[in-house]
């Protein structure tokens, strides 16, 4: 057997566990004036340096807070904080060339409001690592050794791909849309295509614009655009795989007055990593004729990645506002906060994801005067959802990652909400099985001499030659040249013939 390689650098995608960090901001203006009220708010982690070390891997980043209020003076105004955030976990899984892949989502958005007025982001990071099992080793052959080889199949890690990209988009300055108050914006990927050295990336980022018009009424609406990014990867072939999550970053609005637009720029990030499929003929079975032999085996993880895939689906639910709630006379705007997956579980053909999806509703309610007051409220939405897949196995893996990409509220008599969400969930899947190599071949001691020459032998179903010519301590090539006549594969029944040659001593 050619062994080229001494190894199979097999991967292996492993959840290590998640850790979650509690992140606060205050938030204040200037000129002396006060916030009176929060109309809506929302936070987006984002990882800026991952550092993998032995036993451990430590990141840090940002949270992109965004805010509208309204100030004693009943302007309204946006606000955008920035808090940084620095976390270790430790695993002994991770080593030093461990790929890690980190999951980030908000799991809670609150108000702490004591003196001042203080935000709380509670988010959830969940820590992937991918490694490349080195313990899959290929035995050197001694002479004289009869070996069988069979492909295995496996699969590689080639490259881990950090890809910053920007999507942007403009809106006319009119009577409409006269003044932008707040945008969030989210994304999915749609598409993953692998080339010779790069793949593309492709898919939609949603944003939710609250704006006012020329006579100062708070409206909204929402922007699907396209992108399609061309991301440079080692390794990468036609026949690749690429598993891969994508999140936004704070979206800037510049206003164009000499054009009359206002501009979004809305910086996406995408993190993948790229697997080969690999085939390599190993050892998987040995004997000698003369000597007996000691095989090692080595059992090992194999997965099969399969690409990112996007799911579209709907949420339905009803909202009824509590006693102390005031009616909802006039619905302005309604801004997607978060989104959070609780609870995950794969079935065959199917897997169910269970969570909390968290909007905010600003809308006018009427006072004992008549007039319109301005006010807003964060409504929970819990959902489950059940995503058909052809050939998933429930000893599959799933990574999944969940966007809103777009919301309607409908009120019923001021109290009822019936809320439609729309949402996109972007899932890889992770097909395991265990195979086995032999990974070592010790010559042991002499096995006795035969004291015949011919010896005949009555096949069952489904033997092979090898199988036979190992029963019968001889070469398989000599068992099929001296059984010409035989059809493969054998029936049950079918006379084996095999001779050996003997040199007698006469003397």
């Amino acid at each position: 057997m050619d062994n080229i390689e001494d190894k199979l650098d097999v991967a292996v995608k492993t959840r290590l566990g998640n850790v979650q960090i509690k992140n606060t901001v205050g938030i204040s203006v200037d000129d002396g004036l006060k916030i009176t009220k929060v109309l809506t708010a929302s936070a987006k982690p984002r990882i800026e340096n991952v550092t993998v070390n032995d036993l451990e891997v430590k990141f840090d980043g940002f949270v992109d807070y965004d805010f509208l209020v309204v100030l004693d003076d009943n302007q309204i105004k946006p606000i955008s904080q920035k808090s940084s955030f620095s976390q270790t976990f430790e695993s002994a899984d991770i080593i030093q060339n461990t790929c890690i892949y980190i999951n980030s989502e908000v799991v809670d958005l609150e108000n702490n409001t004591r003196k001042d007025i203080v935000y709380s982001a509670t988010i959830d990071f969940t820590i992937y690592a991918t490694n490349l099992n080195k313990d899959v080793s290929l035995p050197v052959v001694p002479e004289g050794i009869f070996v069988k080889d069979g492909e295995v199949s496996y699969t590689s890690i080639v490259d881990c791909v950090v890809y910053d990209g920007r999507v942007d988009f403009e809106l006319a300055k009119d009577s409409k849309v006269h003044k932008i108050l707040f945008a969030t914006s989210s994304a999915s990927l749609k598409n993953l295509i692998a080339s010779n050295n790069y793949f593309i990336a492709s898919g939609e980022v949603f944003s939710t614009i609250v704006y006012e018009n020329e006579d100062g009424v708070i409206k909204c609406l929402s922007k699907e655009n396209s992108f399609s990014e061309e991301i440079e990867a080692q390794g990468v072939v036609k026949e690749s795989t690429i598993q891969a999550q994508i999140l936004t970053k704070e979206t800037t609005i510049i206003e164009n007055v000499e054009k009359s637009v206002f501009s979004f720029d809305v910086p996406v990030q995408i993190c993948a990593q790229v697997f080969k499929p690999q085939t390599k003929q190993c050892v998987i079975d040995a004997y000698s004729v003369k000597n007996e032999v000691n095989l090692t085996t080595t059992s090992f993880t194999q997965g099969k990645f399969l690409s990112t895939k996007e799911a579209q689906e709907n949420i339905v639910t009803n909202f009824i506002l509590e006693e102390k709630n005031q009616s909802i006379d006039k619905i302005l705007a309604v801004v997607p906060n978060n989104i959070a997956i609780v609870n995950q579980v794969v079935k065959d053909q199917k897997f169910l994801i269970e969570g909390i999806a968290t909007i905010n509703i600003i809308y006018y309610y009427q006072d004992d005067n008549g007039s319109d007051n301005l006010n807003s409220i964060d409504v929970e939405a819990p959902y489950s959802l059940e995503i058909n897949v052809d050939g998933l196995s429930a000893a599959d893996n799933i990574i999944s990652q969940i966007v809103i990409s777009d919301v309607n509220v409908k009120n019923k008599l001021g109290k009822e909400l019936e809320i439609l969400l729309s949402v996109r969930l972007n899932y890889s899947i992770i097909k395991e099985k265990i195979c086995a190599v032999v990974s070592n071949i010790e010559i042991g001691e002499d096995k006795p001499q035969k004291d015949y020459a011919l010896e005949i032998y009555v096949a069952h179903e489904n033997q092979t030659m090898w199988d036979i010519a190992k029963k019968l301590n001889v070469s398989s090539a000599d068992l099929i040249r001296q059984n010409g006549d035989l059809v493969i594969p054998l029936k049950d029944g079918d006379k084996i013939v095999s001779y050996t040659q003997r040199i007698v001593d006469c003397d």
